[in-house]
């Protein structure tokens, strides 16, 4: 990857670190399913009134937008219903930056060279490390769910190199496929909590709520998914995916600077390790051809 797309990897993960914050904020007010259900309407429209559908089948559409709206943070906003702690489903969501490049190998014949099997061992360990200085007493129900919401978000990663999404449509892919999103994610919050959840809205829509939809929607779905998955069609999911490994690093700088939650010893070695990784997984080539010349 290049330096330049690699930085921008770096700044769409910090977005997504500081949107784990926003989203806290968010279903403080509103139920988490209709508050998510509302991020993927707003992703939709107006854009698709004014961007034209991008030449692929319908199929493509349908199955990202299900798999990364209703399979992703569906199952993440249950999860947290269930009991787990959002730090702890941050960090379990990202394990989607392991499936998605053996999801590549198998399916698309991506390649995996040594310095990014190197580098992914050892973000693997440190992120392996996180996680059990994280876990505590974890519900088992909330850990199945956000790890069916990790193996969705690999699916729709997949499924945009699959479609054949052109990097220059990857906006309009975006906002098309949401159109998927909505229905089902309101239907999970009628079942799950009944009309009640509707009837309440506009009361519950204040500043905090609106502005925690409106960072959701502008700065981490348009844009963030935006240079994301322009990214994915550009580059193996080899390259790209681990990067996904500093949102909940950014999601616990963002939470300490704003809420005042600490990080233990134990998870600043692991989060120091995934940094290692990561710099391995990108640079260990280029330095190496830098000191052969």
């Amino acid at each position: 990857m290049k330096t330049l797309d690699f930085v921008l990897a770096i700044a769409v993960a910090a977005l997504w670190g500081l949107n784990f914050s926003f989203i806290k904020l968010g279903v403080a007010h509103v139920d988490p399913l209709v508050l998510a259900g509302l991020r993927f309407t707003l992703t939709a429209l107006p854009l698709v009134l004014l961007l034209r559908r991008p030449a692929i089948a319908w199929r493509w559409l349908a199955g990202y937008g299900l798999a990364f709206g209703v399979g992703t943070w569906g199952l993440v906003t249950l999860s947290l219903r269930s009991g787990l702690a959002p730090g702890l489903a941050a960090w379990l969501l990202q394990s989607s930056a392991f499936i998605t490049p053996l999801l590549g190998m198998l399916y698309l014949g991506d390649t995996w060279s040594r310095p990014q099997r190197m580098g992914a061992g050892v973000a693997f360990l440190g992120f392996t490390l996180v996680i059990l200085a994280t876990g505590g007493k974890a519900s088992a129900a909330g850990i199945a769910l956000v790890l069916g919401a990790a193996v969705a978000l690999s699916v729709a990663n997949l499924l945009i190199k699959r479609s054949g999404v052109k990097p220059t449509e990857v906006l309009a892919f975006l906002a098309w496929s949401s159109l998927f999103a909505p229905l089902p994610l309101f239907g999970l919050a009628y079942a799950s909590s009944g009309a009640a959840v509707f009837a309440s809205l506009p009361e519950q829509m204040g500043g905090i709520a609106l502005g925690s939809l409106a960072f959701q929607v502008y700065p981490t779905t348009l844009f963030g998914y935006w240079v994301w998955n322009s990214l994915l069609a550009r580059y193996s999911a080899a390259e790209v995916a681990p990067v996904a490994l500093l949102v909940p690093i950014f999601a616990l700088l963002f939470a300490w600077l704003i809420f005042g939650a600490s990080t233990t010893n134990e998870q600043a070695a692991g989060i120091g390790l995934i940094l290692i990784g990561l710099l391995i997984s990108n640079f260990a080539a280029r330095f190496r051809t830098a000191l052969q010349r």
